[in-house]
């Protein structure tokens, strides 16, 4: 289940697109496969601050084995990574060195860990042996790069290697390291309850800091780096040098106040204008909900109802689905999915 999509797209520069494109490409796969899995949580484009340090995670994945953290790189060309985990890529003939995307994921991985070890007890509970829960789960890091990258896997340390994903193939990937229930059974892996994977994104996604925040100080430090040529089109930049030209983003936090649940409940049937009998779902082109009386489908993206916009993003917590517009900032909750006399 998508928890909170891709934002715009940091700066106009060739960069900023080609960091934006990948980052979206990347999304799209993982929302193809989890899109409808109550089991995992995706949360794209997370940007936490902790102990003074910010980090931008391109990409987490919540699931009931452990978390993953994606490092998306657009980048030209061919890719080497030799016996100490430095990378090079080429232009035109010429190799220059560049940052390492898995390292720089195992940086954002030890902040996101402490963050959620630090602030345990506001999503799991009050049990025994809470810290030993997150840091005892299965934590994964994996670098996403452009389907374009030529990469030469024979040279790279294994260790790298099998952490260096296509674009195309990343979310099989991650399926393959969530594995399946059954075999978590057998082996007796230790696991999220449901709940818990629900209280672990929801803080997250309180913690988000928004488009607005600057992301200068992240959690490693701004490399030292030997540019190709200004005619090269490469990778964009590291999290800390991207130039800042925020838009303002809402948080996925709780609706605003002018909303609440039972005022947004106002969705209805294309078809009959039943308010009612509705159940919400996702399919490929998002969120809507089905009328269970005359079948229809209807879309949850309505126009924002402070500014009219179509410009808006629809997400989920829960039996709750937001509306939050890109144009206004407004937040409104679209539909609220009623609960059943057992509570399901």
């Amino acid at each position: 289940m998508i928890l909170k999509e891709k934002d715009g797209p940091s700066g106009q520069d060739e960069r900023s697109k080609a960091g934006h494109q990948q980052e979206q490409d990347v999304a799209f796969y993982l929302r193809r496969e989890f899109g409808d899995d109550e089991t995992v949580r995706i949360i794209n484009d997370l940007r936490i601050e902790h102990n003074g340090e910010r980090a931008q995670v391109d990409h987490l994945v919540v699931h009931p084995y452990g978390l993953v953290i994606i490092e998306s790189k657009s980048i030209y060309g061919e890719v080497k990574v030799n016996g100490h985990g430095e990378w090079s890529r080429s232009y035109r003939g010429d190799w220059y060195g560049m940052p390492s995307p898995v390292r720089q994921a195992e940086l954002q991985e030890a902040l996101v860990k402490d963050l959620l070890r630090q602030n345990v007890e506001k999503f799991l509970g009050r049990l025994l042996g809470l810290q030993t829960q997150i840091g005892g789960r299965d934590w994964r890091t994996l670098c996403a790069v452009s389907s374009s990258a030529i990469l030469h896997r024979d040279e790279m340390p294994r260790a790298i290697a099998n952490r260096v994903v296509k674009s195309e193939f990343v979310a099989e990937k991650v399926r393959e390291l969530v594995g399946s229930r059954a075999k978590g059974l057998v082996t007796a892996r230790p696991r999220f309850s449901q709940k818990e994977i629900e209280g672990i994104g929801d803080f997250l996604l309180q913690s988000h800091l928004g488009a607005s925040a600057s992301a200068s100080a992240v959690a490693e430090p701004a490399p030292q780096v030997q540019e190709p040529p200004a005619s090269v089109k490469p990778e964009p930049a590291p999290k800390a040098q991207r130039p800042s030209t925020p838009e303002p983003q809402p948080t996925q936090a709780a609706p605003s106040p002018a909303t609440s649940p039972s005022q947004a409940s106002t969705l209805a049937c294309k078809n009959c204008d039943q308010q009612d009998k509705l159940t919400g779902m996702y399919g490929k082109y998002g969120y809507y909900v089905r009328c269970d009386s005359c079948g229809t489908n209807t879309s949850m993206k309505v126009p924002c109802p402070a500014c009219q916009s179509r410009k808006v993003r629809v997400t989920k917590s829960g039996p709750t689905y937001t509306s939050a517009c890109q144009d206004c900032s407004r937040e409104w909750v679209v539909f609220e999915q009623p609960t059943t006399a057992d509570g399901n």
